[in-house]
């Protein structure tokens, strides 16, 4: 996947960005999470908690965990559970135990709903919530997954866990950042679970390699207004590196990071259809559990 390709995707061409560096849009504020569990399999689910708990602790926020429970037409949902099985139990019992000492503020139980999308969604504005931690979830190149429709549409920022499998206490992270709407969202992220972690931030920013000086500058300037935002001089570094594929160079470098924290795609689905996104590419592909951070005050800006 060359720049070429790239289109609108994660990192800009100088004919984006012509006149400006761009802002870092997004905050990663708030009261309440809440983490659906959307799948039964442990090595998602794992990550899932696993990141939720972080940076519930970190940010000392309120913590909900909720597994939706699909209720076929027929049949009323006060008797919703009805349809519930033990593995439905034993996965919520388990997410609360590994989730009690997160936070001083936790609940969850089962969510009862005609249709899982809509139900979170509804959850989502009557709780009041503010941040969404999703698993990982395939879906179709044109047709979306649950999470990925949950994320498009929910009224409150997304984290969603995927790359590999795997996520533990993180010594270094990678933020490859681009300016645009969700790069001020992950650069917080970081900021959060490396001052849980007490982890070590690379910010990387990718040009190309006959980028022109004004180019160059603006790339600089970048990185810095990340590292200014993020406040941990000590334990954060910078990095402008020239790579002909933005895609291949992120997921080459996430081997030596326990955790690479990115914005969402930023191309509609037709143009990723097309020409592929840096985003998706690396959550595919990376060597280390990936971060896709969804600032949803801009939602207009990813054309659907």
């Amino acid at each position: 996947m060359s720049f070429a390709s790239l289109g609108n995707g994660l990192l800009g061409t100088a004919q984006d960005t012509p006149h400006k560096t761009p802002r870092l849009a997004g905050h990663f504020d708030g009261n309440h999470a809440l983490v659906p569990l959307l799948t039964p399999a442990v090595p998602a689910v794992t990550d899932q908690i696993k990141v939720a708990t972080t940076l519930a602790r970190a940010a000392n926020t309120a913590l909900s965990v909720i597994t939706p429970i699909s209720v076929p037409e027929q049949t009323p949902k006060t008797v919703g559970h009805n349809v519930i099985d033990d593995d439905d139990s034993a996965l919520l019992d388990w997410a609360l135990e590994q989730t009690a000492d997160a936070t001083a503020h936790l609940d969850g139980g089962f969510l009862y709903t005609r249709d899982i999308v809509t139900g979170v969604l509804r959850t989502v504005k009557t709780r009041e919530i503010d941040t969404l931690v999703l698993p990982s979830e395939p879906g179709g190149r044109l047709r979306k997954s649950i999470t990925e429709r949950i994320a498009a549409q929910a009224d409150c920022d997304v984290v969603v866990v995927n790359g590999q499998a795997g996520y533990e206490q993180v010594a270094s992270m990678l933020l490859p950042i681009a300016g645009g709407p969700h790069s001020g969202l992950a650069a917080d992220l970081a900021q959060s679970i490396a001052a849980d972690c007490d982890a070590w931030i690379d910010i990387l920013h990718i040009i190309e390699e006959d980028a022109s000086e004004q180019r160059r500058t603006q790339a600089a300037t970048l990185v810095e207004e990340a590292a200014h935002r993020i406040a941990c001089p000590e334990t954060t570094s910078t990095w402008v590196l020239e790579a002909e594929d933005v895609a291949e160079a992120i997921i080459d470098q996430s081997q030596y990071y326990g955790l690479t924290i990115m914005g969402a795609p930023t191309t509609g689905r037709l143009r990723r259809f097309i020409h592929g996104s840096t985003n998706h590419s690396v959550r595919a592909s990376a060597r280390s559990v990936v971060l896709s951070a969804r600032n949803n005050s801009s939602r207009s800006s990813d054309a659907e």
